[in-house]
């Protein structure tokens, strides 16, 4: 990913069409606002593994079955850093439109379950419903899907056609979405990070990445298909394009949920200026 710099809204008009029933029309991106709203959102984690470090709330089930979580709601994002303005960061290389809208996207892919939670605001931190959040990382092994040995890992793992890891949630009344998925792996010369995109009234308004701390990163990728990787040579501190993600606001808030890990982030809009 070294040296690759924003790409374009690539969506096509049918898409912009169905993202023009969401909100207004945004630019300027904020992230870490919170206005202890009220509201639900819905979906699970659904592959074991072991727990993360932190706080939060919610349980996880396990594969085959099991009590669903409650529904993330704006309470649960109450903590937060106040508004913050957010990096714009590099869409990398990875990126693929393909309108997959689903909340788990595991596949069925093994590893650490990750139940991921994203509420967007706009400037005034008032809930955002109506907005699509894209999320797309790369699996236990590092690679992405629906590219042929995408991350440069070597191991060819992936082929143009798979889905894995990759989905979009459009928000509801509280601006909140969330995602069964697994904590992602890692590859050469990144730290560990999940994509985003967010799209309002027909545009995208935020590409950016989201980033966990690296003490539960350490204890997640020490057990299960992660070990097998060997130690990481990257970490946030030494990442080309991480930044400070604590301050920034684009580091998650995370929490042990069953045997997986919880994590939380807020990302605001603003209005376009002309």
């Amino acid at each position: 990913m070294a040296g690759m710099s924003p790409a374009g809204d690539r969506r096509p008009t049918s898409r912009r069409a169905f993202l023009a029933g969401g909100a207004a029309a945004v630019g300027l991106v904020l992230a870490g606002c919170s206005d202890g709203g009220d509201g639900t959102g819905s979906g699970s984690p659904d592959e074991p593994g072991s727990p993360g470090t932190g706080s939060g709330a919610g349980t996880a089930t396990t594969a085959g079955g099991g009590t669903a979580p409650a529904a993330l709601t704006a309470d649960d994002f109450a903590a937060l850093s106040p508004c913050l303005l957010a990096p714009e960061q590099v869409e990398g290389p990875f990126y693929a439109d393909l309108d997959l809208v689903r909340r788990d996207v595991t596949e069925g892919m093994a590893g650490h379950p990750l139940r991921l939670g994203v509420r967007v605001v706009d400037e005034a931190c008032a809930p955002a419903a109506g907005a699509t959040v894209d999320v797309w990382h790369a699996d236990p092994g590092g690679d992405y899907s629906a590219f042929a040995d995408g991350s440069g890992n070597g191991s060819d793992d992936a082929v143009e056609g798979t889905t894995f890891l990759r989905g979009s949630q459009v928000t509801d009344a509280a601006g909140i979405v969330e995602f069964a998925t697994l904590y992602p792996g890692w590859y050469r010369g990144r730290a560990v990070h999940v994509h985003a995109k967010v799209h309002v009234g027909g545009g995208t308004v935020l590409t950016t990445q989201l980033y966990f701390p690296e003490d539960v990163t350490d204890a997640v990728h020490a057990a299960g298909p992660y070990a097998a990787r060997g130690t990481r040579d990257t970490r946030i501190e030494t990442d080309a394009f991480a930044g400070d993600p604590a301050a920034a606001g684009n580091l998650l808030a995370t929490s042990a949920v069953g045997e997986g890990t919880q994590g939380l982030v807020v990302l605001g809009v603003a209005p376009a200026t002309t």
